[in-house]
Formats: structure tokens, sequence, C-alpha cells
């Protein structure tokens, strides 16, 4: 009452009430500071993690890593970091990544509490996906799914994928008949991406015969324009209201007409049946009907969704990496290029089975290639479950604290790899792991996991290394490759979550004498 009888008796009520509005702002904002200054100091000195080492600014401002990842050069960033605190870093008040082998084991491996996965804020993931799914779920969609991966089913697969790769060589002939060069990145996308949806589908989305684009690759180029957007989502409460204000009815708009196409082309699939016993993703999936872990339609189709991009995006990618810097590394490329003419005498010869066994050196190329340019760069990142600490490498790591191994740090350190930044091939040779006398025989190899590792790892993997060993060993079979000048840089590219992945142009030249 002493206040408000102060104001009116002020001479000018108005005045007073502004005054008191002003006071009232001042106070509030001395407060938010306040809290916002404790905050920094209790996350870089108080915290249960702050005695693990990181980058000081990152921990006090999250907003600096997000800034990053606007940029497109946060994982690199990471990296770079990782050589200075070594292998155990904390990157934000609540995250730590770990390039130590035994984390895999500790963080995504068996016999212990599920770590379940940790999403960044605004992401949002389909429930029914085998990726995102509860652990429970989880274990009846992979029992469902995991026989279209089988050795049974790979073997059905084989002409329908000899088919893509024989079709991607006849194109890629047509261009060699030219003095231009092209663009790899692109065929390889149109080759997994059509052979894939031909999988999950019954169908080819014509990429290879017709050298358009497809939705799904249109979807991905959207992504990769909007992803800096999004990456200030989690930067601040007002910057991600102010995004999704303006961007949500985009993405849902986007979101349903993407869905309404591959219901439609799974519903086609699901319904006509038109090709029984291919031995396709659709194929098995329809056997689990009946059985306590059978599938829904719904299952089946967000899932086949799911397929379509894990399967053609990573694989497209990893042959691209691969291909680049075998170009960069003559005596590589040299070697995997006699290995295969030496093996086979028509490509025709070319099988799933023959390529495994008499290419060793083209798949220690396709595991380097893994390794530094990852089709997953970044962390799989995982959350502390329970409500007791859990070990991560000899470490107690506090429930709710994000973790995760950094494929693209973890790959690329000396603590694990003898000269880690340049292409080696050798480092995968049998002999490497045997001969004490081999600069390579102490690299800590079983960090390296870009299929990721325990109950979760990628059901496809098999698949993907048939389909990378067919489609490089009938290029360097058939062409003499020559890297164009302006892609001597092309590593140095952006990442948003997924590579970007510039045109990766290449000379092709049809082999003489075949």
């Amino acid at each position: 009452m002493a206040l408000l009888d102060k104001i009116i008796n002020s001479g000018d009520g108005q005045n007073g009430l502004w005054s008191l509005g002003l006071t009232s702002i001042l106070l509030l904002s001395t407060i938010a500071l306040f809290q916002q200054c404790w905050a920094i100091i209790y996350n870089l000195y108080f915290h249960p993690l702050s005695k693990i080492p990181g980058p000081q600014l990152w921990i006090a401002f999250p907003i600096l890593r997000r800034y990053r990842m606007v940029r497109g050069d946060c994982e690199f960033k990471i990296r770079d970091l990782h050589k200075k605190y070594g292998e155990v870093m904390r990157v934000s008040p609540d995250e730590v990544f770990f390039l130590d082998p035994q984390a895999w084991k500790d963080i995504y491996g068996h016999g212990h509490a599920e770590f379940p996965k940790f999403y960044p804020e605004g992401v949002h993931m389909h429930p029914k996906k085998i990726i995102s799914s509860n652990a429970q779920d989880h274990f009846r969609l992979r029992r469902a799914m995991l026989p279209a991966f089988s050795d049974k089913a790979l073997t059905q697969q084989e002409p329908l994928i000899r088919t893509y790769v024989d079709l991607l060589i006849k194109r890629l002939r047509e261009v060699s008949e030219t003095t231009n060069c092209t663009n790899l990145v692109q065929w390889y996308n149109f080759t997994t991406f059509d052979l894939i949806a031909d999988l999950a589908f019954g169908e080819s989305l014509h990429g290879l015969e017709t050298g358009e684009s497809n939705v799904w690759l249109e979807n991905i180029s959207k992504i990769l324009i909007i992803a800096p957007i999004f990456g200030l989502i989690g930067a601040s409460k007002v910057f991600g209201k102010i995004i999704m204000f303006f961007f949500r009815p985009l993405m849902t708009k986007a979101e349903k007409s993407h869905l309404a196409n591959v219901d439609n082309m799974a519903r086609i699939r699901l319904n006509a049946r038109k090709q029984p016993d291919r031995g396709d993703f659709m194929d098995f999936f329809l056997r689990s009907r009946g059985q306590a872990h059978q599938l829904t339609n719904e299952e089946v189709i967000v899932n086949s969704d799911l397929l379509m991009v894990a399967g053609s995006e990573t694989t497209a990618t990893l042959l691209s990496g691969t291909t680049y810097w075998m170009l960069k590394t003559p005596h590589a490329l040299q070697r995997a290029t006699q290995e295969v003419r030496e093996a086979f005498n028509s490509d025709g010869e070319m099988t799933f089975l023959e390529t495994r066994s008499r290419l060793p050196y083209l798949l220690a190329c396709l595991e380097e290639g893994l390794r530094l340019f990852p089709p997953v760069p970044l962390a799989l990142s995982r959350s502390v479950p329970g409500g007791s600490p859990m070990t991560v490498c000899g470490l107690s790591m506090p429930p709710k604290t994000v973790v995760g191994v950094h494929h693209l740090s973890a790959y690329s350190s000396e603590l694990n790899f003898h000269r880690a930044g340049e292409f080696l091939p050798e480092r995968w040779l049998p002999e490497a792991t045997t001969d004490p006398n081999s600069p390579f025989y102490h690299d800590r190899r079983e960090v390296h996991r870009p299929f990721s590792f325990g109950p979760r790892d990628c059901i496809g993997r098999n698949l993907a290394y048939h389909e990378m060993r067919l489609i490089m060993a009938k290029i360097l079979f058939n062409f003499d490759l020559r890297l164009d000048a302006s892609c001597n840089d092309w590593y140095r590219q952006r990442i948003y979550g997924l590579w970007e992945k510039p045109p990766l142009k290449v000379y092709l030249t049809g082999r003489t004498g075949n």
C-alpha cells in the first residue's frame, strides 16, 4: 500500500507505473542473468562431469556448438578437439564422447541395461520404425525383418541387384565414349536407390534409365538445405519457437506428401502380390504374418521407407568416398584395379561369392573408405538409463548423461590408427593383424563400427558389403578413372548429419582390349 500511495501521490501516476514496470523488468533481468551465470559456473566447476576435459566455451555456452552445426563443420571441429582433449571429451554440459573401443561395449553392447537412443530437440522419430522403436517392439521388428537379409535372401536378391549394377556399367560406358567428365555421386545414388526401391516396393525409381532424380533424393536435398536452419532449434527456446512457427506447416505438408507416396507404393506391393517369392524385403516381411512377431501394414510401410534411405544413401556415400580416396591415392587405385582384372576374365564372372573371396585388397579399400568417410560421421548418441550412474570406459556417468562414440573422431584418431589421416588399405589386410613388424599391427581396429554395434546394429550390413564390392569391382574392371582437378579437395565438405556430397567429377576411359 505504501508503494501504491507513493506512486499515486507522486504527481504523475503514469510515470510511476512506468518506473515500476522498468524496475520489475530490471529485477527480472538481473535474476535471469544471475541464474545464467550460476548455470555456467555450476556446469564448469560443480557439475558431476566437470572433471572430464572438454572445450569450456562449448560447455558454458552450448549455442556455440549449435553455431558450428549450422555452419556444417561441427563434426570436423569435434574431431580436432579430440586431438587436444584426448579419447574422453565433454562436448556440452551433459554430453560426453569416447574414442576408446571399449565404449562400444559399454554403451551399445549386450549384457547391461539398454542405453536408450537420444534425439536432439525438434527431432521426432516414428515409434514404429525399427531404429526408433522401444526395446520390446525392436526385438519383434528385428525378428521379422532379419530374414530379408539372410544368406538365403541374398542369394535370391543377387540377380536383381546385378541387373542394376550392369545397367550402371552400361550408362557409364556411354559416358566414357565422350570426352566429358561425369558426376559419380549422382550415378551411385541412382543405382542404390533404384535397386533398394525394387527390393522394398517391387519397382524401380528409373533413375539409371532416365538420369532423373526421385522423391527420396529430392527429400535428402531438402534436408541438407534446411538442416542449418533447424540446427538453431536447440540453441534457444525463442529461436526454436520462431523457427517451428514458420516452418512446421511446410514440414508437415512435405511429410504428408512423402508418406502418401510411400503408402501408395507399399500398398500396391502388399495387395497385388504380383511377384511372390522373389526374395525381396516385402516378401520376407509378409512371411511373418500369422506369427507372434508379425508386422502390421503400418510397420511394413514405415520400415520400407526407412530401408529406402538407410540402404541407399549410406551405400552411395561410401562408394563416393572410397572412389575419391582411391583416386587421390594412386598406389591403392592401381593395386585394386590390377587385382580385379587379374581375378576375372569378364565382369560376367563377378558374383557376390566370387568378389568376396577373390578381392581382399578391394575389400580393404572399402574398409578404409568406411574409416575415412563414414556414412554416419557423427555420434549415435545414447542416454544413460536408470536412477544410478553407469560405468563407461571406467568412468561413472550420471543418469541422463548423453554418451556416444563419435565416428569421424574415433576413426581419424592417431590413438586408434597409425597414420590415421592417410588412405592406407594395407592396414585391413590379414598380415597387418598377424605380423608384429607391420606398422599397423597395433591399430585398434575394434573401434571401427560403421554399422554400429550390439542389439541395434545395422541388419543390412551383409547386403551393403555385397553391393559395394560388386559395384566397385565392375567399375574398376571396365574403366580407367581420373579425378577432375576441380574435385581435388572434394573431402572438404559440410556435414549436416549427412555428408553434403558435392559432385564428384571423374573422367572414365573404357578399358582397352576388354
